[in-house]
């Protein structure tokens, strides 16, 4: 195929009447424009203008292709324009992956109010606990929790803010007895989050002064997903970790009971995973503003939040 450049040549040279009115309405040089289109004709062994130093004259063959050259370039802008449009405005399919009860907590209405202000766009959820991988799972932003030093990465890893759990039981567990202290969480049966770990912990720490406490576990029972460990600490089955934000309903009604309230039992750093920045459409970049934005501000207007 010819290159493109050599018909919209053409189309130019042709709807300015001229060369050097071609020229002067482009900013492509006269010599430019004559030799592609000599070039263009050569090719395909065709007479398009016929031309002098006084005379210029599209010939029926010229004619007949400028008109498709028209077509082809009023489809180009159509093309762009559907680029433009992108840009101006946020619309298309984002996959996000997200853990089931930081979505019914954190992420929920902001996605809402995303969707609401976008209608353009759609989103499409796996709600999991396990950590995804965007390639092979197809996903454009994933959203989670992590305990640990990012690890090294191809994609973006940005943090968002840190959250804080707790250590609570049922009160049917406890039978009106109060932990005071450390060694007596080990009468009791704990509950965890994960099921692949060799060694379980609980990393307390101090509110109040610089200090942490790392308390080893046997856990009786281990979940995959924080629902399960949430319904089995409701259960009675045994102490467990969670989020503040999750049981703060429940402690202030009294169904579950906060185990050394001085200390916080981890504190966790809730992050967008996503690819590079380069090319990204805008209805990603949107959507990370809106997620940065909203978390950050219900950092600083609730409990549960470092």
């Amino acid at each position: 195929m010819h290159s493109f450049d050599d018909y919209y040549y053409f189309y130019l040279v042709v709807k300015h009447g001229g060369f050097s009115a071609a020229s002067e309405a482009s900013d492509i040089t006269k010599s430019k424009l004559s030799r592609r289109i000599l070039e263009l004709e050569s090719k395909f062994n065709v007479n398009l203008i016929h031309r002098s130093t006084r005379y210029f004259k599209v010939t029926p063959l010229g004619q007949e292709f400028y008109e498709e050259c028209c077509k082809i370039l009023a489809q180009v802008e159509c093309a762009e324009n559907v680029l433009l449009n992108q840009k101006s405005e946020p619309q298309g399919l984002v996959k996000i992956s997200c853990p089931p009860f930081m979505m019914q907590f954190q992420i929920r209405h902001l996605l809402n109010q995303f969707l609401t202000q976008y209608p353009k766009v759609d989103i499409e959820i796996e709600l999991t606990s396990r950590r995804v991988d965007l390639i092979h799972d197809d996903i454009d932003l994933a959203i989670r929790t992590n305990f640990q030093a990012n690890e090294d990465s191809s994609f973006i890893i940005r943090d968002v803010i840190k959250t804080t759990h707790v250590l609570v039981a049922s009160p049917e567990l406890l039978h009106g007895n109060i932990i005071s202290n450390f060694s007596e969480l080990h009468q009791y049966p704990s509950i965890v989050l994960g099921t692949q770990k060799i060694d379980y912990q609980w990393l307390l720490h101090n509110l109040k002064h610089n200090e942490e406490v790392e308390i080893p576990l046997q856990p009786r029972i281990k979940s995959s997903d924080l629902a399960g460990v949430y319904y089995a600490v409701k259960d009675g089955l045994g102490i467990a970790d969670l989020p503040y934000l999750t049981v703060e309903e429940d402690i202030r009604k009294g169904k579950l009971i906060h185990i050394l309230p001085e200390w916080c039992s981890n504190i966790g750093t809730v992050q967008l995973v996503y690819a590079t920045r380069k090319g990204q459409r805008l209805v990603m970049q949107k959507l990370i503003e809106t997620l940065v934005d909203g978390l950050r501000e219900l950092a600083k207007n609730n409990s549960g939040y470092a």
